[in-house]
């Protein structure tokens, strides 16, 4: 039987494997954010400056105009070279295109920086895109990217006259290699700062969370052997009243994992193969002991109070949510393959596989133990007697599965009704039940 991982073991591999998962998406997301965030900044303060700039070029692009009444292309080119015979740098980048234009986008006159490699590719973006036309003292601005530089496309309004013959300015400011590298050089340490506080935060918490969950697996795993004590009391209970031990109820159970195993059941239908196995006679706690006790055939009338275990069964198991899922078996285990069982009659599939698994293992322990009224068969004796139940009482694909193993079982368990029949169960009861994250439904 496969071994699994121990319920705190496994509870803290997948608490930390989602602890990780949720700090890596929680960093992603808030790195994210941050990152454009922080690039909104640099932007920000960007255009903040550009803004300014385009302010100051204004501002003297009037006051050469009124004053010497120069020429518009040379008052444009002062103004954005001014202070005079200066370039005028600033930290986060500078003018490398500057277009006047009317209110009707007449062109009046441009400048261009002297030498820039990317002038072609400047005026092609500048011919092939329209903006609106801006409110005084309200410039509109655009980030663009050209050639893989990053530029801002500012329109401003640059004169405004009572005759409505307007001057418009639109400049193309190139940002410095400083301001981009401080965008990035930001943006990185944002991502490192909120990664380190989700993870501080995460290994802080991780110690807490790992304590409640010890002591909910702690809980977990003593409720469930308390359920599984239960389950074994009441098997105890019901075997003393119908026989001296309680060995077959672990023989069968025994026999039916082996079955549920090489047949491949999940781990849940093995858990309700187990209570059923277990319980499957429960009901006859309520049959009189004139009629359990017997040791002569029982007549029509007290066979058929012999079946009423059954219904008494389901009764019991129903009224523990625990218990409820072993009704398959406790319900079906007297269904036969061809139809001929009851206390329904169902037929083949019909009945449930854990019933009709478990079906082959009672018989087989019935046939290969002593009672009062006939001694063991012997294993060939016995294989004899349920083939030629094939297809009648017993599903045939599950009857070859068990002939695979039944030698094997057979020599190791048949007969027995040592004290190790318990060790046994409690492995598989650890292996199915007290071991790993399926004990726990959420």
């Amino acid at each position: 039987m496969k071994k699994k991982t121990p319920l705190k073991s496994a509870i803290r591999r997948i608490l930390l494997f989602r602890l990780c998962l949720t700090v890596l998406g929680g960093a992603l997301i808030f790195a994210t954010f941050s990152y454009y965030h922080s690039k909104d900044m640099i932007t920000n303060a960007i255009i903040q400056a550009a803004t300014f700039r385009v302010t100051v070029i204004r501002g003297r692009f009037q006051e050469l105009i009124n004053k010497s009444g120069a020429d518009m292309v040379s008052a444009l080119q002062d103004a954005v070279n001014y202070p005079p015979d200066t370039k005028t740098h600033l930290k986060e980048g500078e003018f490398v295109y500057a277009r006047l234009h009317s209110e009707d986008r007449q062109h009046i006159g441009s400048y261009e920086h002297a030498d820039l490699p990317t002038l072609p590719a400047i005026k092609k973006y500048l011919s092939g895109t329209t903006v609106t036309t801006p409110k005084y003292g309200h410039p509109e601005y655009r980030p663009i990217v050209i050639d893989g530089r990053h530029y801002l496309d500012i329109h401003s309004q640059l004169t405004k006259s009572d005759s409505g013959h307007d001057i418009f300015l639109r400049t193309i400011f190139a940002l410095s290699d400083q301001a981009v590298q401080s965008s990035r050089t930001l943006a990185l340490q944002i991502i490192f700062y909120v990664i380190g506080i989700v993870l501080a935060t995460s290994l802080l918490l991780y110690p807490v969370i790992t304590r409640l969950i010890n002591k909910l697996a702690d809980y977990s795993t003593g409720l469930l052997a308390a359920q599984l004590e239960t389950m074994e009391a009441l098997g105890e209970a019901i075997a003393k009243r119908d026989s001296d031990t309680n060995s077959h109820n672990y023989r069968v159970t025994i026999y039916s994992v082996a079955m549920g195993e090489r047949l491949g059941l999940d781990g849940q239908q093995m858990q309700r193969l187990i209570k059923g196995a277990f319980l499957h006679d429960v009901g006859k706690i309520g049959i009189r002991d004139n009629i359990l006790l017997s040791k002569a055939k029982l007549n029509e009338r007290e066979f058929a109070i012999m079946q009423k275990h059954v219904r008494y069964g389901l009764e019991i198991v129903e009224q523990s949510s625990w218990l409820r899922d072993a009704e398959d078996v406790v319900g079906c285990h007297h269904e036969k393959f061809d139809g001929s069982g009851y206390p329904v009659g169902l037929q083949g599939e019909r009945i449930p596989l854990n019933a009709r698994i478990f079906a082959i293992a009672d018989v087989f322990d019935a046939l290969t133990s002593k009672r009062p009224y006939k001694e063991p068969y012997s294993f060939t004796e016995t294989m004899e007697t349920m083939g030629r139940e094939r297809s009648t009482h017993f599903d045939p694909l599950v009857l070859d599965v068990f002939t695979a193993i039944a030698e094997k079982l057979y020599e190791t368990y048949s007969g027995r009704e040592d004290k190790g029949l318990k060790k046994i169960l409690q492995k598989i009861t650890d292996t199915y039940f007290q071991s790993g994250i399926d004990t726990l439904r959420y």
